[in-house]
């Protein structure tokens, strides 16, 4: 991995934990519902995080990976993959057993957005479409303006979000470009020598490679630019 993307990373993470000091957060070790979402990251945070998985864990993203891009490939224009996908509940493979994430120090911005400070039980894949009357109303009477989307914090949400897009132009300034997709795929491609092979070649190579492989474009598909 080039050490300057290396260091933009690290410092959009320094960053968050400064941004996110202080923040009464609900969430506690052991609450996962977040980690069964369809998670989108940048391709220099998959780069970076591919480095600090320790092997049991590369074999886990080496198991799923596949699993992911083949659903890409089949569903990447379905305007609810994602929230299909939380439904089902199918778990990050960097979380323990324990409901804690493996590589916690080094979690993607995108994790590191996710915070409430409600209960967090809403955080259930379901929960919250599904309350009706009381349960409804009671849910809506803790929301306010520190809240958005749903019952999510917002100032962490946009911190994520502006950090990460400050790591996608430096990729820009680096590289000449970035790739943007799911975690775990994106995370199983930083690690195959083929994709890394494209990457050197360029952006052109990169998107020939993708779309060969029937993974770029469509809503939820993999973006280079």
């Amino acid at each position: 991995m080039h050490s300057a993307l290396r260091g933009a990373v690290l410092e959009a993470h320094r960053r968050m934990e400064r941004h996110t000091e202080g923040v009464r957060a609900s969430c506690r070790k052991g609450c996962a519902f977040c980690c069964l979402a369809w998670v989108v990251v940048g391709l220099a945070e998959a780069e970076y995080l591919w480095t600090q998985l320790p092997p049991h864990l590369r074999l886990r993203v080496e198991a799923e990976g596949p699993v992911r891009l083949e659903r890409l490939v089949r569903q990447k224009g379905h305007p609810r993959l994602p929230t299909r996908h939380f439904l089902e509940a199918r778990p990050c493979p960097l979380l323990t057993a324990e409901g804690a994430c493996g590589v916690y120090p080094h979690r993607p911005l995108a994790c590191r957005g996710v915070l409430t400070d409600l209960d967090a039980r809403y955080c259930a894949p379901g929960v919250v479409p599904a309350l009706r009357g009381r349960a409804r109303l009671e849910y809506l009477r803790q929301l306010g303006p520190r809240h958005g989307p749903e019952h999510y914090l917002r100032r962490p949400w946009q911190a994520a979000e502006r950090l990460a897009r400050q790591i996608w132009a430096a990729e820009q300034q680096i590289r000449g470009f970035t790739v943007v997709g799911e975690l775990v795929g994106l995370l199983y491609l930083a690690g195959k020598p083929a994709f890394q092979r494209a990457l050197a070649l360029g952006k052109r190579a990169v998107r020939r490679w993708l779309a060969e492989r029937g993974l770029l474009g469509g809503r939820w598909g993999f973006w280079v630019g």
